[in-house]
């Protein structure tokens, strides 16, 4: 499962080739993705693409839009070169209505015995997986690196991830009480809880201690909530600013 920004012919057939199912999010079908090449309905649907990759510019390909996709020379795709002139690939689009009218569009090599429903719930599960990317990005502070060699970055990448497993094994064994007269249902708060942790791998401490501190702090879980997404261009940030 993969969200936005992982759609592409390259990616399709690799995981094809391998057996392996997917389901990754595109971008809809009036943006610039591969969706927007094609005649699809602005609404709901579930269909199949089928179509011939290729990087020829001849009459048939260039008059045969609906059977072939011609192929960028700045677009990867590893199963093009001399003895390979075309690739038949064929996926499954499903496009889902959203509670606030927009739309999103999911590609997937799943059968129709998952109807679109399914496909709108197995894509909302990766979730999980977009939470723990922003906790070991910005919490932990993988986001940016100290080292400039490539030894020293896997070096890095390494120690955030153990210590983003530690945090993660000690909030889950952390209790939260709870309360009839709360508005809301409360969780550890992970960014404190990353803080103290980090406190006790340098300083060390009592461990019941350290449990207790960490269930003093929680946060509400506000369910449903959403919220447009910003895209800003990435800027450099200074040292001081960055997670240590």
């Amino acid at each position: 499962m993969a969200d936005s920004g992982y759609e592409s012919f390259n990616t399709f057939a690799h995981l094809i080739r391998k057996g392996m199912y997917f389901v990754i999010r595109m971008k809809d079908i009036n943006s610039n993705g591969i969706l927007s090449s094609y005649d699809l309905p602005d609404s709901e649907f579930d269909t199949h693409i089928r179509t011939t990759l290729t990087r020829r510019h001849t009459k048939e390909t260039l008059g045969n839009p609906n059977t072939y996709t011609i192929l960028q020379p700045s677009t990867d795709f590893d199963f093009l070169d001399e003895n390979c002139m075309y690739y038949d690939i064929e996926f499954r689009i499903v496009r889902v209505r959203l509670d606030n009218g927009t739309y999103i569009c999911i590609a997937t090599n799943l059968s129709e015995e998952f109807p679109l429903e399914e496909i709108n719930k197995l894509y909302r599960m990766r979730w999980s997986e977009e939470t723990s990317f922003r906790e070991l990005k910005y919490t932990i502070g993988l986001i940016n690196w100290h080292s400039s060699k490539y030894d020293g970055i896997l070096q890095e990448i390494n120690a955030h991830m153990i210590l983003y497993n530690f945090c993660e094994l000690v909030t889950s064994h952390a209790k939260v009480k709870k309360s009839k007269n709360t508005k809301h249902v409360y969780k550890i708060n992970f960014a404190i809880a990353v803080n103290i942790c980090r406190a006790y791998l340098k300083h060390g401490g009592n461990e019941t201690e350290t449990m207790l501190l960490i269930q003093k702090y929680l946060t509400p879980v506000r369910y449903n909530r959403k919220y447009p997404i910003p895209l800003r261009p990435k800027r450099n940030r200074d040292f001081m600013y960055r997670v240590a």
